[in-house]
């Protein structure tokens, strides 16, 4: 069975008999900052999903074997967006982490306080060079990491559409969110954790480790999902935990 159709039978079937079925007992699940251990607790948030979606219809935009990026939509048209990253044993999911839309404003949970300099062995003086990613995450590291504003016209179309934390738009808003961010955070740096290519489409999986202008230190995790033409970005969905 796959991502997708897991997705359908818990949420358009609505088939909670199955799920003992899809996750392995000791499955773990990361959302909002917080790990869930043990299928138990991870059916106890499936199903106060279904209680609070009751009504809405559910959409899957895109999907490989292991991400997935979902939608839940109202009758009056309000949307959810969710990606779901899945790592899988013989078939059973052993871990998942879910990324939903949250305000940059609210203050994230905490997994663990980070350590020494947030760019390990390099202190402050720059980010390392990124190896074993595409070039279209090359130059992602370039902007969220170098700060090198001017990359978002290489990597942006002019009518791209960009949807992020509290904001949405185009390279203007996505360029003002991330001046932002840099104002916000002067020590930060961004860790890529998983990319998967499929179709036009590139999901990233990556963790914030950053420090405000309050010296308050904290790691947000998180979810990026491309869709691309002609290796140019069309449009971006940047969600975090």
């Amino acid at each position: 069975m796959t991502l997708a159709e897991m997705l359908i039978e818990l949420y358009v079937n609505e088939n909670i008999g199955a799920f003992d079925g899809l996750y392995l007992h000791r499955a773990v699940r990361r959302c909002r900052g917080e790990l869930m251990f043990g299928r138990d607790a991870i059916r106890q948030h499936i199903l106060a999903d279904l209680a609070r979606f009751a009504g809405w219809r559910f959409n899957i935009n895109v999907s490989t074997d292991e991400f997935a990026d979902v939608a839940w939509i109202s009758p009056d048209g309000t949307t959810v967006r969710r990606h779901y990253w899945i790592k899988l044993e013989n078939s059973r999911i052993a871990s998942d982490a879910v990324f939903a839309c949250s305000s940059h404003q609210e203050r994230l949970h905490q997994h663990h306080s980070l350590l020494g300099e947030l760019d390990s062995g390099k202190g402050q003086t720059g980010p390392a060079e990124l190896s074993g990613f595409s070039a279209t995450v090359d130059c992602l590291h370039k902007i969220w990491n170098c700060r090198s504003i001017s990359s978002i016209a290489d990597l942006y179309q002019g009518e791209a559409h960009w949807s992020g934390p509290d904001a949405e738009g185009g390279p203007q808003e996505l360029k003002a969110w991330w001046l932002q961010q840099f104002l916000e955070y002067p020590q930060s740096y961004i860790t890529f954790e998983r990319e998967i290519a499929f179709e036009n489409n590139l999901a990233l999986q990556w963790q914030w480790a950053r420090i405000d202008i309050n010296g308050h230190r904290d790691r947000v995790a998180g979810s990026t999902c491309l869709r691309l033409d002609g290796g140019k970005v069309i449009e971006e969905v940047l969600l975090t935990d």
